[in-house]
């Protein structure tokens, strides 16, 4: 009895696990290996398209047979041997070498050249049939991303949701997601650093282990994240419906970190005044070092007249400034009144602002239209076409968030001011009570410098708490005329013009936007 090897495949490893389709073929050749009388003394089984050229066990099959292994082989049928006619061609050449090649399906002698003829229709059907499969599939993926849905796996923090839905944030980790663009940002991290920083903070991939370092890399330079869906192997991008879970300012700038073309700070010490106190003298920042239980801040200049100073005097220097921001109890509950007031005034135009941003939208989607038609007329090349349209696609995501902050219900707004009045009347106690962190976020945002001179200490406050602080050491009364006739409306003036400022100058930071007029 002459010895065979069998062939059989599945076209994609769920298949192979579930192994209907591969004990059917299994079954159909036994079968015809017994009316036949042929023996099968090894099976090669193959959980992998047939489209693909080089595949594993289809090569090792060929070159046993080439090696006199056996005396033939036995397929199921021509389109569960082969679909590119490469493998066919292969195929072929057994044949010709004297090699028995028989299929369960189709009676073909590949000795004659009608069998071959027969074979050859079958091979570039069975191909045609597969490159026709392929180009519908990528039709409907690329429908879907037009439709703003990711037809592929969720990304890491994010889950599906099935076919025809967004992906929505994983509860789970997509906070951590946000860690990493965070702790890679401003903390200096290495990838490897991240990876072991997050799984110490609980972060696990889908089999309980690490987050590698390579699949890092990969999330840190996803747009997904910000609501932009680019397909690297094209290197076209899509907007997508999905939820962002990274601001995408904190993305730029881990691009930046990413590209060199911005350095993550390193925390070498954690100390309270670290690079915040400079030598009026000098210019340079005073290096803090711990001396005898103490800290102290010494200027390294040689032959400044500033020499050291120690932590307990320079802290006690911010107090005293900010302990000049004295409201009492009746003015704080004046300026309450005056915000709420304010902050009815501000609801009524909201719709205009929602109504221009609309605008500033619909012209965007414009410009995206022209764009596409200019690519389809072959005016524009496709890489040219693919940066502008993913610029466009970010700028539009911008002004999206830009417009869901202008559609902030009365009662927001009145919460956002309310909680900015209350960071003004709460500072000192604030500043007091806080650890070195929060004491050190305090100073960063009250502060345009902290200087030294020899043993003097000068702090200057930022807008709007050096402009508070002078109107309360102004006492009530009359003032010059034009400007507000007490305190509480001075200050009120200046907590306003702050906060409106502060509010568009965040959204141009978050979403790079220009600034408007």
């Amino acid at each position: 009895m002459n010895s065979y090897f069998a062939y059989i495949r599945v076209s994609t490893i769920k298949q192979g696990d579930q192994g209907s389709s591969l004990q059917e073929q299994r079954d159909a050749i036994v079968s015809f290996a017994a009316r036949h009388g042929l023996s099968i003394i090894a099976w090669f089984e193959e959980r992998e398209t047939a489209a693909k050229v080089g595949r594993h066990e289809f090569s090792r099959m060929v070159l046993a047979l080439k090696k006199n292994g056996a005396s033939g082989v036995i397929f199921h049928k021509i389109d569960r041997s082969v679909r590119n006619l490469k493998d066919w061609s292969a195929i072929q050449d057994l044949a010709d070498q004297g090699i028995d090649v028989r299929f369960t399906q189709e009676s073909i002698n590949l000795g004659s050249n009608e069998g071959k003829l027969t074979g050859d229709f079958l091979a570039v059907i069975s191909s045609h049939y597969i490159r026709n499969l392929r180009e519908e599939v990528r039709k409907g993926i690329r429908g879907r991303l037009k439709q703003g849905l990711y037809p592929l796996a969720a990304p890491i923090g994010y889950l599906d949701q099935g076919g025809g839905k967004a992906k929505i944030p994983d509860p789970e980790r997509a906070p951590y997601v946000r860690d990493a663009f965070e702790l890679y940002a401003e903390n200096g991290f290495s990838l490897r650093g991240l990876a072991d920083e997050l799984y110490r903070r609980g972060l696990r991939s889908k089999n309980g282990k690490k987050v590698g370092v390579n699949r890092l890399a990969v999330v840190l330079r996803n747009p997904f994240y910000v609501g932009v869906m680019r397909i690297r192997r094209s290197g076209e991008s899509f907007a997508g419906i999905h939820e962002p879970i990274v601001p995408k300012q904190l993305f730029n700038r881990v691009q930046n970190i990413l590209d060199g073309k911005a350095n993550a700070k390193i925390l070498v010490h954690d100390f309270l005044f670290r690079r915040l106190i400079t030598c009026s003298l000098c210019g340079y920042s005073l290096i803090g070092e711990r001396q005898k239980g103490h800290v102290y801040y010494r200027c390294h200049t040689r032959g400044c007249s500033t020499r050291s100073m120690r932590e307990e005097v320079v802290d006690a220097g911010v107090r005293e400034s900010l302990a000049q921001i004295n409201l009492l109890e009746d003015e704080t509950a004046e300026l309450c009144d005056m915000v709420l007031s304010y902050a009815k005034d501000w609801a009524k135009s909201r719709e205009e602002r929602i109504r221009a941003t609309a605008l500033q939208i619909a012209g965007l989607n414009s410009r995206l239209s022209r764009l596409t038609d200019a690519y389809l007329d072959d005016a524009v090349e496709k890489s040219l076409f693919n940066e502008k349209k993913l610029a466009l696609l970010l700028e539009r995501k911008a002004l999206e968030a830009r417009r869901e902050q202008n559609a902030l219900d009365e009662q927001a707004f009145m919460t956002d001011v309310s909680e900015c009045l209350e960071r003004v009347i709460t500072l000192p106690l604030t500043y007091e009570t806080g650890n070195t962190g929060e004491k050190r976020n305090i100073l960063k945002t009250i502060t345009s410098n902290l200087s030294v001179d020899r043993k003097n200490v000068a702090v200057a406050l930022r807008s709007p708490f050096q402009d508070i602080a002078k109107a309360c050491s102004v006492p009530t009364g009359a003032l010059s005329r034009g400007r507000p006739r007490t305190r509480v409306k001075m200050i009120f003036a200046v907590l306003i013009k702050h906060f409106t400022t502060q509010v568009r100058e965040q959204l141009v930071k978050e979403n790079d936007l220009p600034i408007a007029a």
